[in-house]
């Protein structure tokens, strides 16, 4: 093993940033308890607790009776709604108004930075790879769901690409962490994240915003929302609209032309009907239109050094790439959302549907040269109904139980090839042969599973839930391949649609079939014993096991790769605090946790085999142990403070890599760095007239990270620990009805890489090189939000 690797670290050795972010939360801790002193002592308490209110970004859905009061979060983690507060598990909560405050929501990969123990690399606006306390996934396949569960209003997404969908007119984002097999639509063993919008409201005039943005690189936003009263006390409705056109930040060295333009469009539309007391519905259907434009990497050797010279610049506004590079994309959803109140017991029936079409022009060796290029037009289908019958909170025992089922179609037709380009081969020292090969893909995943939740109440002080789910899902596919027959073989009746258009021989190992069909039952439960030690001061222990199902390596490009994989099981040991302090200025959670980890689903890119090639497998046993603290906190009416830590420790136990890849007993996980951290804070500066400014600022510490399982010796597939720093400055008109910002992102110019890709062919054949893909530099804006 290299000498950079151990099979354990001790957690002691902190980097000096997380030092830092640690001595500031202790300060905070004791600056909090004198400023809340002090205040109490000068501030009335109607005074306080307004002020209080405008500062927390988070609306107080039921203020507690305590003067200047951080105030209570509403969410429906446990499928009911509760306090934050007082739900015993790790969840992270952000409001709306936050969230549009802070120019958060081209992506909803931007979620998961202010998330201990959390990331989401992105390539553009594009699908996002979910990693929570190291439990993710980074594979490209359609058909394979990612281990963090996506929900937009209650509805699971399967296809991991539509889950990059910007963000906008919300009510909040909630994030659990830890295995979800109980409540929470498809068995997920990292967690799951909900994205809720805000709903439409019988208000007497329509309410709403518009907001528009301006950023560096030509990047435009123009987003709002307007609803009210249709019909009186009986239809409601709301529109939401987003709207993003960036340039493109990128310039193509080998065509001289702007390169990573994008264009992202949504609507959203929501009707409420009241149809009786007794009984509401809710209709959302939402549209996005997707479209990007040009490359965003850049291939670089671990030397440096190219071919007759290639050298892309570092510059990480500088690609060079030959072939066409684009994305387009068209996303759909409906969903009808049913409440009906029966006696004490409530019914919720929610019937869903979403569609996602992509067609993908790629440059595969990300280089000046003629080595590679892709084509991909792929569409899938989705179904889902969900029943649940929910006893009231307001017995010593309480329920709920219900019904998930799920169905999603895949067609996917793929191509990639290598074309004759006589300047370019000739730019290239040697001419490259011509190549083909093509994939049809057809697949169904069919679930059903009936789930479970209960809680008693032993005393006023101790209470325990036991969950459990049942689940029987089956998967089937139909892949036919076909491959050039021999090298210089390859030819097409039109250039033009190569993708299309081939006509030469084939086979080879890289032409077969295959078809398979299976199906796994699983029973996955949970059980959690909490203790209130006072009405602010609360201990929980849970334990969970989640199953993330099984599946195929539906992109074998070899019939070695052709493998079915088992379901991974994850079994997660928690013991959590969860406390308010101060007469509730400051709220500090903190939790440890251990994961056994068998049969982990990794995505293995290169094998002993002549040609580089990614598939998918098992790893037979890893662990995870980690710690987790927040704190939010009002050290005065004017200042409101957020910071987190997160500490993790991942290994794979027992990694051998199929086809005689060898063993790799003590890598680490991927996206999972030992050690991170934020800060952030906005403080409030009160002017005449109900006016106001607002300064913002948060910085976010990712220790080292590892983008692929194997190999983690390669310093240009991996990242260093850095820090990025944002911040901006607002001025508020009285009732925040005009809001003005100017902010500044990446405030110190940090350079650092989000994603990287080994080299697309083996060293010496063609470019060596790794395609790397740099972080946005420093990034300037402006907005404008008029609220009504």
């Amino acid at each position: 093993m290299p000498s950079h690797k151990t099979t354990s670290i001790s957690f002691i050795r902190k980097p000096i940033t997380s030092a830092v972010i640690g001595a500031l939360t202790g300060s905070l801790i004791i600056g909090v308890a004198y400023a809340a002193d002090e205040q109490d002592k000068t501030t009335s308490s109607a005074e306080t607790q307004t002020n209080a209110q405008e500062n927390s970004n988070i609306t107080p859905a039921q203020p507690k009776e305590v003067e200047s009061s951080l105030g209570s979060v509403v969410v429906t983690a446990q499928r009911r709604e509760e306090n934050a507060q007082e739900v015993p598990t790790a969840i992270s909560v952000l409001g709306g108004e936050e969230l549009q405050q802070r120019g958060i929501g081209r992506s909803a990969s931007e979620i998961l930075n202010n998330v201990p123990n959390s990331s989401a690399g992105t390539i553009q606006n594009g699908r996002p790879r979910w990693w929570i306390r190291g439990v993710g996934a980074g594979q490209q396949q359609l058909d394979f769901p990612n281990p963090i569960g996506f929900y937009i209003d209650d509805v699971f997404i399967s296809n991991a690409s539509a889950t990059g969908l910007p963000i906008f007119d919300l009510e909040r984002v909630e994030v659990l962490r830890g295995p979800q097999g109980t409540l929470w639509g498809k068995n997920t063993t990292g967690g799951a994240i909900n994205i809720v919008s805000k709903k439409p409201t019988f208000s007497e005039n329509p309410e709403g915003y518009a907001k528009v943005d301006y950023g560096s690189f030509g990047d435009k936003i123009i987003q709002g929302a307007v609803g009210g009263t249709i019909v009186d006390e009986r239809i409601a409705g709301r529109i939401s609209f987003y709207n993003q056109d960036l340039d493109g930040r990128f310039t193509n060295q080998f065509n001289g032309k702007t390169s990573g333009g994008v264009e992202d469009s949504v609507i959203r539309g929501q009707l409420l009907f009241a149809l009786t007391p007794d009984l509401d519905a809710l209709l959302n259907v939402y549209h996005r239109k997707y479209k990007t434009d040009g490359n965003v990497g850049t291939v670089y050797s671990r030397t440096g050094e190219f071919r007759n010279g290639y050298r892309p610049s570092r510059n990480i506004n500088h690609v060079s790439s030959n072939a066409e590079e684009s994305n387009d994309v068209t996303q759909n959803g409906i969903s009808l959302n049913v409440n009906w109140q029966l006696g004490k017991l409530t019914l919720t029936s929610i019937t869903a549907y979403a569609d996602y079409k992509t067609e993908a022009f790629t440059d595969t060796d990300n280089s000046p040269l003629e080595i590679g290029r892709g084509y991909t037009d792929a569409k899938s289908k989705q179904w889902t109904q969900e029943f649940r019958l929910a006893s009231p909170r307001e017995d010593r025992w309480n329920w709920l139980t219900g019904f998930f089922y799920f169905k999603e179609d895949i067609d996917s037709y793929s191509a990639a090839a290598r074309l004759p380009n006589t300047a370019v081969a000739q730019l290239a020292g040697s001419s490259q042969p011509n190549s083909f090969n093509a994939t049809d893909l057809s697949h169904e995943t069919e679930s059903y599973a009936i789930f479970g939740s209960t809680t008693y109440n032993f005393t006023d002080k101790f209470d325990t839930t036991l969950g459990a789910r049942w689940t029987t899902e089956e998967k089937k596919y139909d892949l036919n391949r076909i491959n050039s027959s021999s090298a210089g073989a390859a030819s097409w009746s039109d250039y033009g649609s190569w993708w299309s258009s081939y006509n030469g021989g084939i086979g080879g190992s890289g032409t077969f079939t295959d078809a398979r069909d299976k199906r796994w039952n699983a029973f996955t439960y949970d059980i959690t014993p909490q203790y209130k030690i006072t009405d602010t001061d609360r201990v929980y222990f849970k334990f969970s096991r989640g199953i993330k199902s099984g599946g195929y390596n539906t992109a074998a490009a070899n019939p070695l790769a052709l493998n079915t994989l088992k379901p991974e099981e994850l079994n997660a040991y928690e013991i959590g605090y969860k406390s308010e302090w101060l007469n509730g200025r400051l709220n500090f959670n903190a939790n440890a946790f251990y994961y056994d980890y068998s049969n982990v689903q990794v995505n293995v890119v290169g094998t002993n085999l002549a040609v580089p090639i990614s598939y998918l497998q098992n790893v037979e046993k890893a662990s995870v142990k980690g710690a987790e603290f927040e704190v939010e906190a009002l050290p005065t009416n004017n200042l409101h403070l957020n910071a987190n830590i997160g500490i993790l420790k991942t290994e794979f136990e027992k990694f051998d890599i199929q086809n005689g890849g060898g063993n790799h007993d003590g890598n680490e996980f991927v996206r999972a760095p030992r050690w991170s951290a934020q800060l952030r804070g906005t403080y409030n500066i009160p002017l005449a007239n109900g006016n106001r400014v607002l300064l913002g600022a948060d910085a976010r510490y990712q220790g080292k990270q590892y983008f692929f399982v194997v190999p983690q010796d390669n310093d240009l597939l991996n990242q260093g620990a850095y820090t990025l720093v944002n911040a901006r400055i607002s001025y508020l008109t009285k009732n925040d009805k005009i809001e003005l910002t100017g902010y500044v992102n990446n405030l110190f110019d940090k350079e650092y890489r989000y994603h990287a890709l080994p080299a697309s062919a083996p060293a010496g054949t063609a470019i060596s090189g790794n395609t790397v893909y740099w972080g946005n530099p420093r990034t300037i804006g402006a907005s404008l939000t008029f609220r009504f």
